[in-house]
């Protein structure tokens, strides 16, 4: 994607319109060998891109046509690039529809994309992806360094209350358990998890299943599981039923994100946190910053960082459709169709957060040193090695898939 995007720009700087490439591939004048699926990637890459440019700038119906030829070689199943621009060609359909009046915007049921459907079916999903582990290294890193950072922040506690605020699988907490469990002396006496969402079904098959393990594996240690049915814009600190000697944790994984479209309730959540006095807030969220001012900037950001996503699983899945690809093509489709409305949820990038959490009076804590090496063990596995890198922005941890950063883990404490 990068180069064929760096290819249609040097096109466009010689005063041609972007879509003077149907008739003269950039790649039937390249000079150089290369194969055939290479050549249909790029020549594909660039037809999107160009198309982009083209409702960038309004010019909806050669837009059009260059989508149409998209879509005669763009697949759920083919190529990483075929499999983004089956999505980011639907998604530009999308927004030449709404730009030309024959689609309506009718509210946040449009783009809400974590319905309750969805948290179901990623509740759902997680446990039979974590088998596939290589396709998620980067994400059992963070999960680690998350784990780790709550158990340093807890491990003198006697009674302990993990808050999640989008437990999917809950397979993270096993991994938690199992650690207290290994520990030589632990004064751990009762574990709290209160999960938040609103598939109260589901929530409750994991709290099934986290009790069952910790029933095997927490010697003369009590515990509990709590389902919060709630979505995080009604989030009471009353519901979490918080006893006057627990001391409390939050652990947010891939979940804010969805709700820097909506700054008040956001606030308002954010307070809530404040008021259960944490030890300690976990953060894994996405690095991707799609909220920029100018469409094209944003749909280049998306690009990059879906392209990467794409890029991943291939590694280890070819020709198979991405797993969650109905979850990431409604958020694909709704950052570019409705680009420019405030209540369009979006990532942000490392600055995004560090701003809004400094507005709510939280500070980045240090990562551990054994969980940071806990990352750099797993990269260094020859099925990761090269693909998979970290590196510390600060305090925070940036996981990177072939050099362009995907997601991140940092640990706070509020003021």
């Amino acid at each position: 994607m990068k180069i064929a995007k760096q290819r249609l720009l040097n096109h466009i700087s010689q005063k041609f319109d972007p879509y003077s490439i149907i008739f003269n591939p950039l790649t039937a004048n390249s000079g150089q060998e290369m194969s055939p699926e290479l050549v249909q990637d790029l020549d594909l890459a660039e037809l999107l891109q160009a198309s982009a440019q083209l409702v960038a700038t309004r010019t909806f119906d050669r837009a059009r046509k260059l989508l149409s030829l998209c879509n005669q070689s763009a697949s759920a199943t083919g190529t990483p690039v075929q499999k983004i621009v089956y999505y980011f060609a639907d998604a530009l359909q999308h927004r030449i529809d709404r730009e030309m009046g024959q689609m309506l915007f009718t509210g946040e049921e449009d783009i809400e994309v974590y319905s309750i459907e969805i948290e179901e079916f990623i509740m759902d999903l997680e446990p039979a992806e974590f088998a596939k582990r290589p396709l998620y290294a980067y994400r059992q890193a963070t999960k680690f360094t998350g784990m780790q950072a709550i158990l340093d922040c807890t491990i003198t506690a006697k009674r302990v209350h993990l808050i999640d605020l989008a437990i999917k699988s809950g397979s993270h907490w096993t991994t938690f358990m199992q650690v207290v469990a290994d520990l030589d002396k632990c004064p751990l006496e009762h574990l709290k998890i209160s999960a938040v969402g609103r598939s109260k079904r589901m929530m409750e098959d994991v709290g099934r299943r986290l009790s069952a393990f910790a029933a095997e594996t927490l010697v003369n240690v009590s515990f509990c599981f709590k389902t919060v049915v709630s979505d995080l814009k009604n989030l009471k600190a009353d519901s979490f039923d918080v006893e006057v000697d627990e001391v409390v944790a939050f652990y947010s994984d891939t979940i804010l994100w969805t709700m820097l479209a909506w700054p008040n309730e956001l606030e308002s959540m954010m307070e809530v946190i404040r008021s259960l006095n944490p030890c300690i807030m976990v953060v894994i969220e996405a690095v991707a910053n799609t909220n920029l001012p100018k469409f094209i900037d944003s749909f280049d950001e998306s690009l990059t960082y879906f392209s990467a996503v794409a890029d991943c699983f291939d590694v280890y899945h070819k020709g198979v459709a991405i797993s969650g690809g109905v979850y990431i093509q409604k958020i694909i489709r709704n950052m570019i169709t409705y680009h420019g409305e405030e209540t369009v949820p979006r990532h942000g990038n490392l600055e995004v957060w560090r701003d809004l959490f400094s507005k709510f009076h939280m500070v980045e804590t240090e990562l551990s040193h054994s969980s940071l090496c806990q990352a750099s063990l797993l990269f260094e596995l020859p099925k990761f090695r090269g693909l998979c890198t970290f590196e510390l922005d600060g305090k925070w941890l940036v996981i990177s898939w072939k050099g362009t950063p995907i997601i991140s883990a940092s640990a706070w404490k509020f003021q």
